[in-house]
């Protein structure tokens, strides 16, 4: 990946769309009641590309109409709703039909001209009234507490691709967390309460579930993994950049505990997951290497996984994969005060969508920790520098919390580093205030980075999970 991601055709929407007319004005020009249909059918064309539309083809024009396609919706359990007001809707129509469908709105002003001037008569002062419509509309949600976002702008105009796409980005964040199977591999790291979280009330408040997999059965997978091709296997191929500093015993040792951990993420249908490899790997006579390697390979699958048995933050990444297409595994280190930033790194669990575009995925041994049979693989390269955003999920007084930093990946680079690492510079100019707020929100040392400003995006997410939300 080499650009934010916000489709996932593995991830398939259903989204309800309902396209709304009004008899009223078709007496003003009798070209609306053909105009009208091809418009929402351009809109129903260009929701394809996220999910499937639920739609019979028809604009809803009256109350009752409404009322009963609302309550057919309903039933058929879809992920969010698409409204599109033709022209200035009567907001008790729409109003009718979304009552019986409890899932986010989205509200879709596709407005027709780019500009307005000579030949902006009264005809095409109602032929545009759309807006009108999303304003009544828009009123009626707001009164009611209903969850609703508006997309408005030329139909041609690209930014209204971008604008769809990060909503339904949205969707798909929140569904990642309520339908997630999470895998933790080995046990969590000894006295590291802050990577803990409640198995019983991430399922009880999200429906998201934990499959625990004993060392045992990870030394098992390992030893059954006898020939697999070094840093290899289906759907693998060996990292452009080459390796360096891995002898072949640790090649063979990093390819079948990848192997292994891929196993047990297909027998499980895991989304995500963790894998303690202090406890589970370095000192386990039978691998004893890093699992850096392994948990890199599935994080470039779409499933992100972190160490240490740290479950919150491997939710913080699965948030982030879902929306952007990009999750690093992070540790928020040292301040730089020379650069006003602070280093972000992590010990070789790769992420090639953070990966900066002018260098090579280079894998290497492992720098920071060394088993009883050396040093696992694990990638290094520096972060691509621009626009990033750094996130932390944690269990807070009464629920959850999303703690979200916007900020620049700074050109600096780490050469000594020996993995993923960069400057990270917070939006807010003072540094310490920036980092002293990061740590009284109560973040996990671990965190998820990812390219671009997406803070508006998580607080979508965190008020549709009903979890506090706090950005730096």
């Amino acid at each position: 990946m080499r650009k934010e991601q916000t489709q996932h055709p593995n991830c398939r929407l259903r989204i309800a769309y309902l396209p709304f007319y009004v008899d009223y004005y078709e007496s003003v020009c009798p070209d609306f009641a053909r105009e009208k249909p091809a418009a929402a059918k351009r809109c129903a064309e260009a929701l394809k590309q996220h999910g499937e539309v639920l739609w019979d083809g028809e604009l809803v024009r009256s109350i009752e109409a409404a009322d009963a396609i609302g309550r057919k919706l309903a039933k058929q359990q879809p992920d969010c709703v698409v409204v599109v007001t033709t022209i200035a809707v009567f907001s008790a129509i729409p109003w009718a039909a979304l009552q019986h469908i409890p899932v986010p709105i989205l509200i879709w002003n596709a407005q027709a001209i780019r500009t307005g001037g000579k030949g902006y008569t009264m005809v095409e002062i109602v032929r545009n009234t759309g807006q009108i419509g999303t304003q009544a509309l828009a009123d009626t949600l707001a009164r009611e507490g209903r969850w609703f976002r508006v997309v408005t702008g030329y139909e041609k105009n690209p930014r209204t691709n971008t604008d769809l796409a990060r909503f339904f980005a949205i969707i798909r964040a929140v569904n990642a967390l309520k339908r997630a199977r999470l895998l933790a591999i080995g046990p969590s790291f000894p006295a590291m309460t802050d990577i803990l979280i409640d198995e019983t009330s991430l399922a009880r408040d999200f429906g998201a579930t934990v499959t625990h997999v004993s060392t045992d059965e990870l030394t098992k997978r390992y030893s059954e993994s006898f020939v697999v091709p070094p840093l290899g296997g289906p759907g693998r191929t060996p990292p452009k950049g080459g390796t360096t500093n891995l002898s072949p015993d640790e090649l063979t040792r990093s390819s079948r505990l990848c192997a292994a951990v891929e196993s047990l993420v297909t027998e499980h249908h895991v989304d995500a997951g963790t894998l303690n490899c202090h406890g589970a790997c370095l000192h386990n006579p039978e691998i004893g290497i890093t699992a850096c390697y392994s948990l890199g390979v599935q994080n470039s699958q779409g499933r992100p996984f972190t160490c240490t048995g740290d479950l919150p933050t491997a939710i913080a990444m699965l948030i982030l994969k879902k929306l952007t297409g990009i999750s690093m595994y992070t540790e928020v280190q040292v301040m730089d005060e020379k650069r006003k930033a602070i280093v972000i790194a992590n010990s070789g669990e790769g992420e090639d969508g953070i990966r900066r575009r002018s260098s090579k995925p280079v894998v290497r041994g492992n720098t920071n920790f060394k088993g009883v049979h050396g040093r696992g693989a694990s990638f290094a390269y520096p972060l691509q520098p621009g626009p990033a955003t750094l996130v932390s999920f944690t269990p807070a007084p009464g629920g959850y919390r999303l703690i979200v930093a916007e900020g620049q990946i700074l050109r600096d680079t780490l050469p000594d580093a020996g993995a993923l690492a960069g400057f990270f510079r917070f939006r807010d100019k003072d540094l310490h205030h920036a980092y002293a707020r990061w740590m009284e929100a109560g973040a996990v040392h671990h965190a998820a980075t990812t390219l671009g400003h997406w803070a508006g995006e998580l607080r979508a997410v965190a008020e549709l999970l009903k979890i506090d939300f706090i950005e730096i």
